[in-house]
């Protein structure tokens, strides 16, 4: 994982982006990276599940796949060319994390944070 200028990346992504960041921090720091959209979609659905108060609507898939590559503009995410191929042949990108998880726990929304378990 490089070390890169993340406090000044999480001032530009919105809030359904750092719930994604965070879906693929949760993956990280659980050992599922790299990880495609769907499990990433998974990850976050199951987080915002927990949160006390609605921060962000359902997450779809389409959702997932534009936070992604925001993500990765921002240098917070990297995509990964994938082994596997979707049932049109297709690679399937996957994703890992261009941070630390702690350093995304640290910079989040706190509305986000708190249904975490760090």
């Amino acid at each position: 994982m490089g070390e890169r200028s993340a406090p000044s990346a999480f001032d530009s992504i919105s809030v359904t982006e750092q719930a994604v960041l965070l879906g693929v921090a949760a993956l990280a720091r659980d050992g599922e990276t790299p990880a495609q959209t769907h499990e990433v979609r998974k990850r976050c659905q199951q987080h915002l599940s927990g949160l006390d108060t609605e921060v962000v609507g359902t997450i779809t898939e389409a959702d997932v796949i534009r936070s992604l590559y925001r993500l990765e503009e921002a240098g917070l995410v990297d995509e990964n060319e994938s082994t596997k191929t979707s049932p049109t042949g297709k690679g399937r990108p996957s994703y890992t994390l261009s941070v630390r998880p702690d350093v995304v726990y640290d910079a989040v929304a706190d509305s986000l944070r708190n249904g975490s378990s760090e």
